[in-house]
């Protein structure tokens, strides 16, 4: 990675910083609303530095607000998967923990019907490359599908009306569906 590209994107970190802190405390007050795992757990401060540590182990760096709100959303929820997870593992409870997984569909009873590591990381890659195009979609589609939070929550959140919500889910749904099918045809 060129310095170049690395000021910059530490410059839209410090230009934007109170916007990450923001969106970390929404996504811990809804992820202590339906998981029980929120601000005693992170402060919202170590969510912002985690996320901008995997931010920077992107291909490409955000460049422009939007973008960076975007897979910010995505990657904190991540982080708290992350984190909610490996406390878990320490319980050996493996029916607890299989509901902690970040797959769009629900986990299957049985491991054959989970999705291949790689079609997980086509997945990611997708709703990535999607938030820089149309955040605020990806975020509803990630606070919805991948954390659970009921869509009227999502609506608050986010600060639009719950239909716009939902048509923000359905619209991020079917243009994930697209993107993940132009990627089996390449």
């Amino acid at each position: 990675m060129d310095p170049k590209a690395k000021r910059a994107f530490a410059d839209l970190i410090a230009q934007h910083h109170d916007a990450l802190r923001d969106i970390a405390v929404r996504t811990l007050r809804a992820q202590q609303e339906t998981a029980g795992f929120g601000a005693r757990a992170i402060a919202p401060t170590s969510l912002v530095a985690d996320t901008v540590l995997r931010l920077m182990d992107q291909r490409e760096l955000p460049t422009k607000p939007a973008h960076l709100r975007g897979l910010a959303s995505i990657f904190m929820t991540r982080v708290i998967a992350d984190r909610r997870r490996a406390r878990l593992a320490g319980k050996r409870d493996a029916r607890v923990t299989a509901r902690l997984d970040t797959q769009m569909d629900p986990p299957a009873p049985d491991a054959s019907r989970r999705l291949p590591a790689a079609d997980l990381r086509h997945l990611e890659d997708a709703m990535v490359r999607l938030a820089a195009r149309h955040p605020r979609q990806m975020q509803a589609v990630t606070l919805h599908l991948v954390a659970g939070i009921p869509l009227e929550r999502v609506a608050e959140l986010l600060a639009v009306s719950p239909a716009t919500a939902h048509r923000d889910v359905e619209a991020g749904k079917a243009r994930l569906a697209r993107e993940l099918r132009g990627l089996r045809t390449d």
